[in-house]
């Protein structure tokens, strides 16, 4: 029964509650002139903050669609900058490369306005023998641009080697790093003269020999070394290098000089070929040892 009593009770509060309520807002309405706006302000005190959440909700996305723009947008400037900046490198490379060329041909103007009976072919490098320890190497001209064997070899800095194998459209080389080139060599300053061939822990070094030098030679450290003229193969006068360091033979007879290449042997690209020169000579290739031609089929996947 008490339990029932509350629940009325209860019951009958929350009734007279609502009736409270009601009347109180019959009496606003009529002293305010109307139920409407006395409901429009209820709505609107109810409705504000769901207008407001909607409407920064509204923002957000705005805001993050406008971001999202923006980083596209970006997006697209850094691959334009990143595409700017490969073409600009490619351009830089082309304009080395182009100048570096030209300083070769400056070079090469004036060396053939001092020697002006040379004949010269400009001739790209194809391919490299891994394993040469001489740095030998393969050209892109060979018997059909008028290459013949034992035709010197240069860069505008100086003598790189000679043509020993030949082929139609291809050739090879000897450099001046190998034991199997041999030339007439002399101080430029002294006239001191050996024979130029090179060896294998000097190779490995990047350079050659003058050997057979007097132990009286004045031969120094620093001077240059160039052609002697002798024999056939090469001109007088080319530039060989300079003398790295003096030694004295095993025997204890002769000297020898280090020289150190004027050329990049082991890393030119670009050479010159000398075709002629005033005081050149047929050379008839079964009396030189050491003569071959070069197999086509193979000569550029060396």
């Amino acid at each position: 029964m008490r339990n029932r009593f509350n629940f009325r009770d209860s019951n009958l509060r929350i009734f007279l509650t609502v009736v409270l309520v009601m009347t109180c807002i019959t009496v606003y309405s009529i002293g305010t002139g109307g139920r409407s706006d006395f409901v429009s302000s209820i709505a609107g005190i109810i409705t504000e903050p769901v207008q407001r959440v909607s409407a920064m909700i509204s923002s957000g996305f705005s805001s993050f669609s406008g971001n999202f723009d923006d980083i596209e947008q970006i997006r697209a400037e850094n691959e334009l900058l990143k595409k700017k900046v490969r073409e600009m490198n490619r351009k830089t490379v082309d304009y080395d490369d182009l100048k570096a060329q030209n300083e070769q041909y400056r070079k090469l103007l004036g060396l053939k306005e001092e020697n002006n009976m040379y004949q010269f072919l400009a001739s790209t490098v194809i391919s490299r023998d891994a394993n040469d320890y001489y740095a030998g190497f393969t050209l892109d001209k060979g018997s059909a641009d008028g290459v013949e064997l034992y035709d010197p070899v240069i860069t505008a800095d100086g003598l790189v080697g000679y043509i020993s194998g030949l082929g139609v459209t291809s050739s090879k080389v000897t450099t001046i790093l190998s034991p199997g080139l041999e030339v007439g060599a002399v101080d430029k300053d002294t006239r001191d003269g050996g024979t130029l061939f090179g060896e294998l822990s000097s190779a490995k070094e990047g350079c050659t020999r003058l050997n057979y030098l007097s132990r009286d030679c004045e031969v120094t450290v620093g001077d240059i070394v160039v052609t002697s003229g002798f024999g056939s193969v090469f001109p007088a006068n080319l530039i060989i290098g300079n003398v790295r360091e003096i030694r004295a033979e095993s025997e204890n007879i002769s000297l020898y000089a280090v020289v150190e290449p004027a050329s990049d042997v082991k890393g030119c690209t670009e050479v010159f070929i000398i075709t002629e020169f005033e005081g050149q000579r047929s050379i008839r290739k079964d009396s030189i040892e050491g003569y071959q031609t070069t197999d086509e089929s193979s000569s550029g996947n060396e």
